[in-house]
C-alpha cells in the first residue's frame, strides 16, 4: 500500500469529509498511525479548519495537517485570490512529504471534484497529478450520479491519474427505484472497484463508522 491516498467527488457536498473521516478512524482502530491533510481548506471562519474539526469530533490524537487556510466559502483558487494570497505547489508537496515521513497513511482530502480549481492555472486533477496520488471516488446513489461519476472516472484516466477504487456513501435503507439499481447500471459501464457501499447514518457514533469502514480498508490492501 502506498503512504497516501487522496479523496475526490463527483460533486462537491458529496460525503467527501466524512469518507476521510471515516477512513481515518479506521486506520487508527487498526493501530496505524494516521494523518489528515487537507492542502487547501477554503471557507475558513475564525482561523477554524471546518473539516479539520469534523475528524476532531471523534478524535484527537489523529494528526491533522493543511497547508493553506482560506476564506470564503468558494473554491480555493477564487478564495486565494480573493485574500490575496500566493499559493505555491511546492510547498504543499514539502508539507505533504513531511506529513508522510510522520505517519504510517495519510488521508488526502480534495475540494470539489476533479475539475474544481485549485490553484492559479491548476485545476484538483493537476494538483493530484502533481502530488503523484492514486485516487478514492466518492458518490452517492442519486439520480444523475453516473453521470457525474462515469464522467469523474473519464477525467481520471484522461489526466493519467490512478483510481483505487469508488465509495458509494449514503445508500438509504428505503431506495428508490433508481438507488436500486444504482450499483448494477454502474458496472455496466466501467470497470472500476466499488471498495463499499456506505449506508446513509442519522447518529454519526464513532464505532458506528469504524464498523462501516473496517472492511473498505481489507480492500484497499
Amino acid at each position: 500500500m502506498n503512504k497516501s491516498i487522496f479523496i475526490t467527488g463527483t460533486d462537491t457536498d458529496i460525503g467527501k469529509t466524512f469518507v476521510s473521516v471515516g477512513l481515518c478512524l479506521a486506520f487508527e482502530n487498526m493501530g496505524l498511525k494516521v494523518g489528515y491533510f487537507k492542502p487547501f481548506q477554503s471557507g475558513v471562519k475564525n482561523a477554524i479548519a471546518p473539516d479539520i474539526e469534523e475528524l476532531k469530533k471523534y478524535s484527537n490524537s489523529i494528526k491533522t495537517k493543511y497547508s493553506y487556510l482560506l476564506k470564503g466559502d468558494v473554491s480555493p483558487h477564487l478564495s486565494s485570490v480573493l485574500n490575496n494570497i500566493e499559493v505555491d505547489i511546492e510547498k504543499v508537496k514539502n508539507d505533504l512529504k513531511d506529513f508522510e515521513s510522520q505517519n504510517d497513511f495519510v488521508v488526502i482530502e480534495g475540494a470539489g471534484g476533479l475539475y474544481c480549481p485549485a490553484i492559479k492555472r491548476k485545476l484538483f486533477a493537476d494538483i493530484i497529478k502533481d502530488l503523484s496520488q492514486e485516487i478514492i471516488i466518492v458518490t452517492t446513489p442519486d439520480l444523475g450520479r453516473i453521470n457525474h461519476t462515469l464522467m469523474t472516472i473519464d477525467c481520471a484516466k484522461q489526466k493519467g491519474i490512478k483510481i483505487k477504487g469508488i465509495i458509494i456513501n449514503s445508500m438509504p435503507k428505503e431506495k428508490t427505484l433508481s438507488q436500486e439499481n444504482f450499483i448494477k447500471e454502474l458496472k455496466m459501464f466501467c470497470d472500476i472497484e466499488i471498495l463499499g457501499v456506505i449506508p446513509k447514518m442519522e447518529n454519526l457514533i464513532k464505532e458506528d463508522i469504524i464498523k462501516e469502514f473496517d472492511s473498505i480498508l481489507k480492500n484497499l490492501s
